[in-house]
Order: structure tokens, then C-alpha cells, then sequence
């Protein structure tokens, strides 16, 4: 049995939420080693590996959501090329510039 290809928006956003644990995992490890306040002895102390996991899960969703966030804002459109189909001419009362119209003037009324 053959497995549907993965759409490229799921594997763009998988690829990318990786990509926002991975640093999160960084940040967790940066946030041990530094030991900002007392904080990295008191989780290795007290808290153990629950506690560093469910800070590398939660970091890694907010990681995550602004990696894929950032990538999508990021994308540069080259792909989103027209591929056809019918332009609809917009009435001339709606075009920008406006179209000069020749104003006239009654013949009676010239000064």
C-alpha cells in the first residue's frame, strides 16, 4: 500500500515547528547552564526532568509558532506567478488615472 504524498504546507510547518524545538532546546540548555538567578540549580534541584521537559514543550510551542510565523512572513512570493485564465477590464469609470473627457461648452455660453 502506497502512502498519499504529504501537501507542502503540512511539511512546511512540521519543518519549521522542528526547527522552533530545536532552538527551544537550546534556550533550555542555555537557561541551565547560565543559571540566571538561581533558576537552572533549582529546576536540576528540585524539579528534575519533568520539569525541564515541560519547559522545553511549552518554549518549544512558543519557539515553534514564531519560526513558522517568521518563514511565512518571510516567503518571497516567486512561486505565486499567474498562471492564466481571464483578465476582466474594469469599466473606464472605475480605471485610476480617470480618462480626460473633452468638456462641452453650449454655444450660447462662450465667453
Amino acid at each position: 500500500m502506497r502512502l498519499p504524498p504529504i501537501p507542502v504546507a503540512v511539511r512546511f510547518m512540521v519543518l519549521h515547528g522542528l526547527i522552533g524545538f530545536g532552538l527551544s532546546a537550546l534556550f533550555v540548555a542555555a537557561v541551565l547552564w547560565a543559571d540566571p538567578g538561581g533558576v537552572g540549580a533549582l529546576i536540576l534541584r528540585h524539579g528534575g526532568a519533568p520539569v525541564i521537559a515541560l519547559l522545553w514543550f511549552f518554549s518549544g510551542l512558543t519557539f515553534g509558532s514564531v519560526q513558522i510565523g517568521t518563514a511565512v512572513m518571510l516567503q518571497d512570493g516567486r512561486d505565486d506567478a499567474p498562471r492564466g485564465g481571464r483578465r476582466l477590464r474594469l469599466p473606464q469609470a472605475l480605471r485610476w488615472p480617470p480618462a480626460a473627457v473633452p468638456a462641452r461648452i453650449p454655444a450660447g455660453r462662450r465667453g
